[in-house]
């Protein structure tokens, strides 16, 4: 049986001057703009090139299809969203302050999600699209492996393949929660956000307790 060929999703060309910076953001900005309208599964690269006033020869100069549009604009949320672990508001010294930290970080993630044109679409798009899986699954586990060092940092004596696998669940089950929450727009968020927090402390508190 023959393997299926997964489109490419790699973005083409580096830009180095202002004019061809200005047209990869015309593309994208084209491209978030529709997924509002339209959704990711019927986004096209000639409705993109339409929106952004340019020819498909123009696009696919940096995008060789949509799947390399979309996982340019994953990259991008992503990014933003685990450099929040890196703010030094987001600290705690002590077991009891988890819940609140790990609230915090989850209503600064839906906060600059919403902050970002069709950030919800584009998390809908990494989560559903199997091309682009690997892109949510890095991103996922570099933000464990941040969290399992700052853990360690603040807890030498931890076994570190323990906290990461206990970081690894805590992130997944953290952006599930912020999915349903631009999903599920009937739930009651600062209880769900709250819920979960405790839920993640709880299994941190415990990982803690038990190895010192």
């Amino acid at each position: 049986m023959t393997d299926l060929v997964k489109p490419q999703t790699t973005r083409r060309s580096a830009p180095n001057q202002a004019r061809s910076r200005q047209t990869l953001e015309q593309i994208l900005a084209a491209a978030a703009d529709l997924l509002e309208e339209v959704g990711f599964e019927k986004l096209s690269t000639n409705m993109i090139c339409k929106r952004a006033g340019l020819t498909p020869p123009a696009l696919y100069r940096y995008f060789p299809n949509k799947y390399s549009v979309l996982k340019e604009l994953g990259e991008r949320l992503m990014a933003e969203q685990n450099k929040l672990l890196q703010q030094p508001g987001l600290e705690a010294n002590d077991l009891e302050s988890l819940g609140v930290e790990i609230e915090k970080l989850l209503i600064e993630t839906i906060r600059v999600t919403r902050q970002t044109k069709a950030g919800g679409w584009i998390m809908r798009s990494m989560h559903a699209t199997p091309v682009l899986a690997d892109v949510r699954l890095e991103s996922h586990r570099q933000m464990a492996r941040q969290l399992a060092d700052e853990i360690s940092r603040r807890w030498a004596d931890l076994d570190h393949d323990l906290v990461f696998q206990s970081a690894r669940l805590s992130v997944e089950i953290g952006y599930a929660v912020v999915e349903m929450v631009f999903d599920e727009r009937t739930i009651d968020e600062a209880a769900t956000i709250r819920m979960t927090a405790e839920l993640l402390s709880s299994n941190l508190q415990r990982l803690v307790s038990d190895q010192i």
